[in-house]
């Protein structure tokens, strides 16, 4: 059948209408945008056990957003404002698939978040087949980059750095108090965060030179952590390591305070952070290792955190944690990615997502290292790592020696 000209002009001239409209991510709407602005999904951990780091995740991300939109939102975009869609999942890794797809159902730019790996898991299934990325903000596991998604970048330390700096503590540790060939109990989660972060200590143990003497699983629903508590105290061990998350931690730390009195002279709950054990345990927590939290004080601290440290201070009448840096950056990392795409489409984002780059004028807040940006597999090229200890009920930083506030003393 033949066509007129002009009609045939017509219908390229409309095709090639919706072809840019589709790719430029205009302020008037398309992938990843909603009455014009660019929506950045959260699926994350808002209530449950792990809501102690969801929440101040989501609240550091909000001062990204606020800062960013208070600069002129995405300048690529024509000044499109970013705005938040919060998926919580309730600490349930049963919802990380039916939030994820909440989410790439919503058309969201881009998603972030999450902090227990097996919810981040089964939400990347969903997200990689729609071809949105996935920056996540918490989760550790090593089998989140393993699995070869080139959607996905985790912008919290994986498995095998989280271990790294835990191993690099406890040798600083054990020179400084001078402990000989150091033992080491261990409890874990007997999650794919706890599996995957105990498989990287087994791996770096091989020429870290630590003997374990004794090696406690416990399912993720444990709330009464007396026995594990007990049979770590009984252990001859001069360090005790907990792999678990933030509560786990906290409430073996309450346990060798009141009720068992542990022999090691190192204890390390390798997933607490130091802001909530120092807040609710006090002097109770003196000697405990803890994940450290950036101050103003801290050395190396560069300008811009300074800035984010007084405004969630002022927003959220509390300090941020540890957390609230990864919600920050993470929002940082997606900001920047729509800037270079010129684009919300989240294919686009995804992309270029890989050859983003954050130093401490452009958005990293951490002192060190002082440039971001993602390998090959997804992860970090390098990971933010800060240990502190609880002395006289106060948190002071003393790992890595360049931001050490203190030397380590022993555990009680």
């Amino acid at each position: 059948m033949r066509m007129h000209t002009s009609t045939v002009l017509a219908g390229l001239a409309a095709v090639a209408l919706t072809v840019a409209s589709a790719g430029c991510g205009s302020t008037g709407g398309g992938a990843g945008m909603k009455d014009g602005k660019v929506v950045l999904g959260e699926v994350t951990d808002l209530s449950g056990v792990a809501s102690s780091y969801g929440i101040p995740e989501s609240q550091g991300a909000q001062i990204a957003v606020d800062q960013i939109n208070a600069a002129g939102g995405i300048k690529s975009l024509n000044g499109a404002k970013l705005e938040i869609k919060k998926y919580d999942t309730a600490s349930s890794t049963d919802n990380g698939t039916t939030k994820a797809t909440a989410a790439v159902g919503d058309k969201v730019a881009a998603v972030f978040g999450g902090e227990i790996s097996d919810t981040v898991l089964a939400g990347i299934n969903v997200t990689h087949r729609a071809g949105t990325a996935w920056l996540v903000s918490g989760g550790t596991a090593d089998q989140i980059h393993q699995r070869g998604y080139d959607t996905v970048f985790q912008v919290a330390k994986n498995s095998t750095q989280f271990s790294q700096g835990w191993v690099d503590t406890a040798k600083l540790a054990a020179g400084q108090l001078g402990i000989a060939n150091p033992t080491v109990a261990i409890a874990y989660s007997q999650t794919s965060y706890g599996q995957d972060f105990l498989n990287a200590f087994e791996t770096i143990n091989k020429t870290a030179g630590f003997r374990v003497v004794s090696k406690i699983g416990y399912p993720i629903s444990t709330t009464d952590f007396s026995s594990v508590a007990a049979r770590l105290a009984s252990t001859p061990a001069d360090i005790i390591f907990n792999i678990g998350y933030p509560a786990d931690g906290l409430n073996l730390a309450k346990l060798f305070a009141t009720k068992y009195s542990a022999r090691a002279k190192i204890f390390m709950a390798g997933g607490a952070d130091a802001g909530d054990v120092v807040s609710q345990l006090k002097t109770q927590a003196d000697g405990t290792l803890v994940l450290g939290d950036v101050t103003p004080s801290t050395p190396g601290a560069p300008p811009a955190f300074k800035t984010f440290y007084d405004q969630y201070r002022a927003k959220y009448k509390a300090a941020p944690n540890s957390q609230a840096l990864f919600g920050y950056v993470s929002v940082q990392f997606a900001a920047a990615a729509f800037e270079k795409a010129k684009s919300a489409t989240p294919s686009e984002v995804a992309k270029v997502l890989k050859s983003v780059t954050l130093t401490h004028t452009t958005g990293n807040i951490f002192p060190s290292p002082s440039t971001l940006s993602f390998a090959g597999n997804g992860s970090l090229k390098q990971a933010p790592f800060l240990a502190s200890q609880v002395v006289d009920g106060a948190a002071k930083v003393v790992f890595p020696a360049a931001a050490a506030e203190s030397k380590i003393q022993p555990y009680k």
